[in-house]
């Protein structure tokens, strides 16, 4: 019994001193969300990153929101060896959860895009994600640039 009591209490001595010693873990630093409105668009956008990965040299897709008039112009290679230029107009929606919305038409209302898209903005505002929220999961990346290549 004295061999019970003995391990009992050097282990109740361990426990203590290890407990003891024990620091609280630092606070995971949090970053405040950016609001995604119209003035945060608000410019020029480069895609970098398609589903996850850098896209390819050769190709482009540049997008220039005007928040003023909530309408945009777009270049992009994707379908084409060539610019071609796409215009429309978009809308932001903040969802009840805390999410924003990013939905557009072409031509101002001639087409409705494929998809509306979740969008969060981060490293202050320069750069933007855009996750379909269609059935098909589409991811893309934008950095804010100075201003759109001219094209010939």
């Amino acid at each position: 019994m004295r061999l019970i009591n003995r391990l009992v209490a050097t282990l109740l001595v361990v426990a203590t001193t290890l407990m003891a010693g024990c620091e609280k873990p630092a606070p995971i630093p949090t970053v405040k969300p950016i609001a995604v409105t119209y003035a945060a668009l608000d410019g020029c956008w480069q895609l970098s990153m398609w589903q996850g990965r850098p896209i390819a040299d050769d190709t482009y897709l540049y997008i220039e929101f005007d928040r003023t008039s909530r309408t945009y112009v777009m270049w992009d290679n994707l379908n084409s060896m060539y610019a071609v230029e796409s215009t429309g107009a978009f809308v932001i929606t903040a969802e009840e959860d805390g999410t924003y919305t990013l939905s557009g038409t072409y031509d101002y209302g001639k087409g409705d895009w494929s998809s509306d898209y979740s969008v969060t903005l981060s490293d202050e505002g320069r750069s933007m994600k855009w996750i379909s929220q269609s059935g098909s999961f589409q991811a893309m990346d934008f950095v804010q640039i100075a201003e759109i290549p001219e094209f010939n």
